[in-house]
């Protein structure tokens, strides 16, 4: 994890800076939510970025990805939309 993108939260955990406070937007996520999105660092995103899972991509709900996408006025994914990214292709 990029030092500059990052803000200490205790002696031990840093968090991405924007997700410490509210509205939280990560400081490296670019587009307009609702639009498009895409993260500038996404091969080194962290643990937390890494472990999140969007709804129905193992083909169960995320109640964190509803709760997310509703606080941004989104509603939730539905079970049959496609998976992203599809099968094979290659993420930016």
């Amino acid at each position: 994890m990029p030092d500059d993108l990052v803000v200490q939260i205790n002696p031990t955990r840093v968090a991405m800076i924007g997700t410490d406070s509210k509205p939280c937007r990560c400081i490296s996520l670019e587009g307009e939510i609702g639009k498009g999105v895409s993260c500038s660092i996404y091969e080194q995103r962290s643990s937390p970025c890494r472990e999140f899972e969007a709804a129905w991509v193992d083909g169960q709900p995320n109640p964190s990805c509803d709760a997310a996408r509703a606080a941004y006025g989104l509603p939730p994914l539905e079970a049959n939309e496609p998976i992203w990214p599809p099968e094979g292709a290659e993420v930016a």
